[in-house]
């Protein structure tokens, strides 16, 4: 939580980086004509309006912004637009709380790379790959030498098709035979782990081979326009984020992460 003066009043806020717009659930100054569509979790999609502008302060730093009303909101937000506006550094401190600092009279520098490329920023150390005792503890889970596992005991995905709808056959639009040479290594793939299997089926929908910057190799993507359009849509709830960070430990210290790009075919 970070205190800001908006107007005249002291409000208090929570950070949320996933947040676009900062939001305030009290009146702050009179509603302007400008307006946002919101979609929540339900999937129903309401018309919300923004404050006229309003200055705002926190420390020896102010600006002026233009907040979302939103009165149903848990906590007043401070978003990406207003920490843009002020600048903020969002950092964590060994012991594990947080800590969020404006800028002073520093220099900023700021590196630019192309957004195939942005990757390569978060490569692990020399040195740094796998800790041999955790290797040992959880011999298994490691991408590094294991191949690819299907779930065990995983319930198989039901999706539910509208009444009356049937199956969706669409013929494969021509593509060039580099990148049908360049897919077949994903489906062998695939395959051979047992993840995909032959069969016969009355939907067929087309694979759009997409090319990966720089390289030869393609990955095969599924044109779903049409099956998306026979299916029951489902709004799935977003879990909460800071929920979920809370579940954390403070004495935590080393994470992993799962590669699950594979899962849509198992």
């Amino acid at each position: 939580m970070v205190r800001m003066t908006v107007g005249d009043k002291d409000t208090k806020f929570l950070f949320d980086t996933g947040a676009e717009h900062s939001v305030v659930t009290t009146r702050v100054s009179p509603l302007s004509k400008k307006t946002l569509d919101i979609i929540g979790a339900t999937g129903v999609s309401t018309k919300q309006s923004f404050f006229l502008p309003q200055t705002c302060s926190m420390g020896r730093h102010e600006v002026i912004h233009q907040f979302l009303y939103l009165s149903d909101c848990l906590l007043p937000l401070l978003g990406r637009d207003l920490l843009s506006k002020l600048r903020a550094t969002i950092c964590f401190a060994k012991q594990g709380s947080l800590q969020r600092k404006l800028p002073g009279t520093g220099v900023i520098m700021a590196l630019m790379v192309p957004r195939e490329e942005e990757s390569r920023l978060f490569l692990t150390e020399t040195g740094k790959e796998i800790v041999p005792a955790l290797a040992q503890r959880w011999p298994k889970v490691w991408a590094e030498d294991n191949p690819p596992r299907l779930a065990a005991n995983q319930a198989p995905v039901l999706i539910e098709v509208k009444p009356g709808a049937q199956p969706v056959s669409q013929k494969q639009y021509p593509v060039p035979r580099e990148a049908l040479e360049g897919i077949q290594v994903h489906f062998k793939h695939l395959r051979t782990f047992g993840i995909t299997v032959p069969c016969q089926s009355p939907w067929n929908i087309p694979l759009l081979p997409v090319p990966k910057p720089g390289t030869k190799d393609y990955r095969p993507v599924q044109d779903l326009c049409f099956v998306n359009q026979t299916t029951v849509t489902l709004h799935p709830t977003v879990p909460n984020l800071y929920t979920l960070l809370g579940l954390l430990l403070a004495e935590d210290r080393q994470f992993t992460c799962l590669d699950l790009k594979d899962t849509f075919f198992s």
